[in-house]
């Protein structure tokens, strides 16, 4: 499976060919789940495959045989009890989102079943947002009337569904429990980042940042632009274009970047030492053992980090080391990658003892691992086994293109990864300016749906909210955008400038944003 394909999947419609039709088997001993469009229809096929399972610690369970049908899944038992389950619905009145349910915190057993997915959501939306709120409380922060206003009409509107005997109503009402919980959860958690920020000093040292992959080739006013908000620049180290014969490095572009960069005062970051995609693959490693690859990895990291020593103080060691099927052209299995990891950190330290080594992962909610099952793991377990095995490294890196995750729910998981005790770094992300397709991205259909489609406003309320969730956490020390412009990205119209080099509002709302927290480099 390619990376666009999975992100396809995670935020906008996979075809899960591994799971097994209604029509081959009917599992026994089955576990059922119903579940409806906002309209009262059966869920399609297509959005019901995508159902999982996780544990309590919001880790995703390998999916267990079932068989699906409009609006029906019948499921074998998974691996784990109890469960949580998740699946991605439209919820009309607010937008497409992963929905959570883990019946009131409790976990569901087999005696829970059959379920209604569209009520248990309902439910425990209500409930993951109001014990949020209470500790939220208990650590100082207030919250607007209109919150609590929305969480009692969501749990009228429950009590509503409970006492008609029409399913199409009891849908209707769902879904507009569901509209009102998610608004507050979404309102409650940027309440809160909010006076986190007012109750602190400026982060002087908080990192903006954006790749510079369009230097110098488009020109000064992408310069002009880009220094305007950002103090931070990701410079592009992929193996193979960097290396595309062995023995003979390609410095002179980046050099050239970092040189600009440091010229302007904005800290460089190398991206990626370690990514075994096949776009970063050099022809001439795909066939050497794996003894010889290490070897090689080694080498690389060490000269490249040796050769900038502080002029480029921070890279992205490794990159989606954590099995995901895109990221492993070599087969390797999770034990090497492990040892590439400490391997490609070792040699960082000794090639600049003051580098600041970023290990960087994707897929953070981590379907891929009830989709596909084993050998692959979360991003959580992977850095778990790394700080387990004694591997060093500095920072924990994030990439968060996650349309289809409510600001609530990116909000738990940057808590969840701050827990692991390492600073934190959201090393990519984006959203979309426009919907439909954008011939000059490599994912080429805009996807997910968060409060209306996709347009320049939509984009800038997205950004003004992850930006505030991100700075108000110090944990998270810099958040990197990906990509400037929409002359060249990787999320369909994800720039924060239109083709023109002209900025879109969400440049101007974020540049509005840094000064509001005195930001000092801005311009």
């Amino acid at each position: 499976m390619k990376r666009r394909q999975f992100l396809a999947g995670s935020a906008g419609g996979l075809a899960l060919t591994q799971l097994h039709p209604a029509s081959a088997f009917w599992p026994s001993a089955d576990l059922t789940l119903r579940a409806w469009l906002p309209e009262g229809q059966p869920l399609p096929v297509d959005q019901l495959r995508q159902l999982y399972f996780l544990d309590l610690q919001d880790e995703p369970l390998p999916n267990p045989p079932r068989a699906v049908a409009p609006g029906h899944l019948k499921s074998q038992a998974p691996t784990h009890w109890p469960v949580a389950i998740a699946l991605r619905m439209s919820v009309s009145g607010f937008g497409q989102v992963a929905l959570y349910a883990d019946n009131r915190g409790q976990g569901f057993l087999p005696s829970d079943f059959p379920l209604s997915l569209n009520e248990v959501f309902a439910r425990d939306r209500i409930h993951r947002v109001q014990t949020a709120l209470t500790q939220w409380r208990q650590a100082g922060h207030t919250f607007a009337a209109r919150i609590e206003a929305r969480l009692a009409k969501a749990s009228q509107l429950l009590e509503q569904a409970a006492a008609t005997d029409s399913l199409p109503a009891q849908v209707r009402l769902w879904n507009d429990s569901l509209v009102e919980s998610l608004w507050a959860g979404e309102e409650s958690a940027i309440a809160r980042a909010q006076q986190r920020i007012q109750q602190r000093p400026p982060r002087q040292e908080f990192l903006f940042g954006c790749n510079f992959f369009g230097h110098p080739h488009q020109g000064d006013v992408y310069d002009q632009r880009f220094r305007q908000i950002f103090n931070f620049a990701t410079v592009p180290f992929y193996w193979q274009g960097f290396e595309p014969v062995q023995g003979d490095p390609q410095y002179a572009p980046i050099d050239r970047q970092v040189a600009w960069l440091r010229q302007a005062g904005i800290m460089p970051k190398g991206h990626p030492l370690v990514w075994f995609h096949d776009v970063s693959v050099p022809d001439w490693l795909r066939d050497l053992p794996y003894p010889e690859v290490k070897g090689l990895v080694q080498r690389r990291v060490r000269q490249i980090i040796q050769r900038y020593g502080s002029q480029i103080p921070y890279y992205d060691v490794i990159n989606e080391a954590h099995d995901v099927p895109w990221a492993n052209a070599l087969n390797f299995s999770a034990d090497q990658f492990l040892d590439l990891t400490q391997a490609a950190c070792e040699a960082a330290q000794q090639g600049y003892s003051q580098v600041n080594r970023i290990v960087n992962s994707c897929c953070l909610w981590a379907q891929n691992v009830a989709y596909n099952g084993p050998p692959q793991r979360s991003p959580y377990r992977y850095l778990r086994a790394c700080l387990d095995a004694g591997i060093e490294f500095e920072t924990i890196g994030l990439q968060l293109y996650y349309p289809d995750q409510d600001m609530f729910e990116i909000d738990r998981l940057l808590d969840r990864f701050a827990g692991l005790g390492k600073p934190l770094h959201i090393t990519e992300m984006a959203t979309s300016s426009n919907s439909g397709v954008d011939e000059q991205s490599q994912l080429q259909e805009a996807r997910g749906l968060w409060h209306a489609p996709w347009s320049e406003s939509v984009q800038a309320d997205w950004v003004e909210q992850i930006y505030t969730l991100g700075y108000s956490k110090p944990e998270v020390q810099a958040i990197t955008w990906w990509d400037f412009s929409d002359l060249g990205v990787f999320w369909p119209f994800g720039g924060l400038l239109d083709r023109d080099l002209q900025p879109k509002e969400a440049f101007e709302r974020l540049r509005h944003l840094l000064r509001s927290w005195q930001v000092p480099h801005v311009l």
